[in-house]
């Protein structure tokens, strides 16, 4: 395999440690979401700090998974199927549609108790994803998984 696909295969992966660092440092900042619906109930400076917090974590994610789609689909264009292409292209839509509801969904009403807990959806698709067609991208690409 030449060693730009190599090298391809290998930003993937750490492309994918890197988003889930990112959706896990967002899950982490609240040590009460078990306990509680909402944010009303910490101190305000608390909660300014924290809303700070996971507005630039999910705004950094976003970007992040953003540009990374645009790498995997740039990867395809040569070597790989038009149907898993298709396919992994609905799925990238799909699972960034997912994580700017959350990020939507913040923005609307500040709850960063509800951002953490969209997260947790967000890791289980991102994960689901990366099994089902980030893997065949790897082997189309000739890299063994």
């Amino acid at each position: 395999m030449p060693p730009i696909r190599e090298q391809a295969v290998e930003r993937i992966r750490r492309d994918h440690e890197y988003m889930i660092e990112l959706a896990q440092r967002i899950r982490d900042l609240c040590t009460q979401v078990k306990d509680r619906d909402s944010c009303n109930a910490c101190q305000p400076s608390r909660r300014q700090v924290c809303h700070g917090d996971i507005d630039h974590l999910l705004r950094t994610f976003v970007e992040a998974t953003q540009k990374h789609h645009v790498i995997e689909s740039l990867l395809m264009e040569n070597g790989v199927p038009q149907a898993h292409r298709l396919a992994h292209r609905r799925a990238h839509s799909s699972l960034t549609s997912q994580i700017k509801a959350t990020r939507v969904l913040f923005s609307a009403d500040g709850n960063c108790l509800m951002a953490i807990r969209g997260i947790d959806d967000v890791i289980a698709g991102m994960v689901a994803h990366f099994e089902e067609y980030d893997r065949q991208l790897e082997g189309y690409l000739g890299v063994p998984t």
